[in-house]
């Protein structure tokens, strides 16, 4: 996950970065689109051609699960490829916050 982000322009990943900020602090944040595929919790930033796919579906966190520079001219099959890595990636997510929470 780190090198999908380092691949990014600095000014994108502060963008990202402030969104995700305000998000965890409870705020309204614009720009956010629905991420089809992986529960109600999946969300979209988009900052011109870069993408960040998350999850806000767990109560107080938020895990982030993939972020990529769009491929123009690529279409469907590119989309196929990040949304099988956001799946897999929200597979591990629901694991790790289950062994996190606490059992009642």
């Amino acid at each position: 996950m780190q090198a999908d982000l380092s691949g990014m322009p600095d000014g994108v990943r502060a963008q990202f970065s402030r969104k995700l900020q305000y998000l965890r602090a409870g705020q309204t944040v614009s720009g956010i689109a629905q991420w089809k595929g992986i529960g109600n919790g999946g969300r979209e930033l988009r900052s011109g051609g870069y993408r960040l796919v998350f999850t806000i579906e767990f109560d107080g966190a938020i895990y982030v699960l993939h972020a990529f520079k769009k491929d123009s001219g690529k279409g469907r099959r590119t989309r196929r490829r990040h949304d099988q890595l956001v799946r897999e990636r929200y597979k591990v997510a629901c694991a790790d916050y289950a062994a996190r929470t606490p059992k009642h």
